[in-house]
């Protein structure tokens, strides 16, 4: 073996070793997560949690966002098991704060509404199936939440917490699936907020960080555990469960 292939093997070893560390720290991040979350899943019925659904330590940052900095109005998009929990901390803690949860699939917001009325948190939850339609963006036609059925929807609503973990987004075709929330409903923001952006690991979503980015040059970054990135206006108290 001459020393350009042994140069080779050893680099590839290293990004091997250090995918693998990138993958146990992700690990470690959620089984931490999970224990603070222990609260909110003691006690209750059992929730699924699959590869589908917001990864513990997102979930528990977005709960210590509410929180922390006392977000009242929630736009989410993607209905699913953090609805659940963000519902019954508002129920636990006494909070004045309404969700707004956009799902495309009716049979699982039938399933999200039977669960969220058995414990009685739909005085929290406005569950709103839109279904998916193609619209117009920067890169092209994409599948997204009905624009006409949405924007009526929410009229005059203003959102503080604004989390994007729908439509589906995971191959190809679909990459760029999640990009009208940034082009068309700044108009549904508040001055003061926080948007949240799932899977920034992923191609589609690392491009729209970008474009954002370069359309608020003054807004705020940071990625959380590799995976959940973080737009805000205005540098608030750090809600991060995780202490680096």
């Amino acid at each position: 073996m001459n020393i350009l292939s042994k140069i080779k093997n050893v680099i590839r070893n290293n990004n091997k070793t250090y995918t693998e560390l990138k993958h146990h720290i992700k690990k470690s991040d959620d089984i931490y997560s999970l224990a603070i979350l222990q609260s909110l899943l003691i006690g209750y019925p059992y929730l699924p949690l699959n590869g589908g659904a917001l990864r513990p330590v997102c979930i528990a940052y977005i709960l210590n966002e509410i929180i922390i900095n006392q977000r009242e109005h929630i736009l989410e998009f993607g209905s699913g098991i953090s609805t659940i929990i963000m519902a019954r901390l508002l129920k636990k803690n006494k909070l004045n704060t309404k969700i707004i949860t956009i799902e495309h699939n009716e049979a699982w917001a039938k399933i999200l509404k039977k669960y969220l009325e058995d414990e009685d948190l739909l005085q929290f939850v406005s569950v709103i199936v839109v279904d998916l339609k193609e619209i117009m963006t920067s890169k092209g036609h994409v599948s997204w939440y009905d624009y006409d059925r949405l924007s009526t929807a929410i009229k005059d609503m203003k959102f503080d917490l604004i989390i994007i973990d729908g439509p589906p987004a995971n191959n190809p075709k679909l990459k760029y699936s999640r990009l009208p929330a940034l082009e068309k409903l700044e108009g549904n923001f508040r001055n003061d907020y926080c948007l949240i952006l799932d899977d920034v690991n992923r191609e589609g979503e690392q491009e729209m960080v970008r474009f954002y980015r370069r359309k608020n040059n003054n807004i705020h970054y940071s990625v959380i555990s590799g995976t959940l990135g973080v737009f805000r206006t205005k540098s608030k108290f750090n809600p991060i469960p995780i202490h680096y």
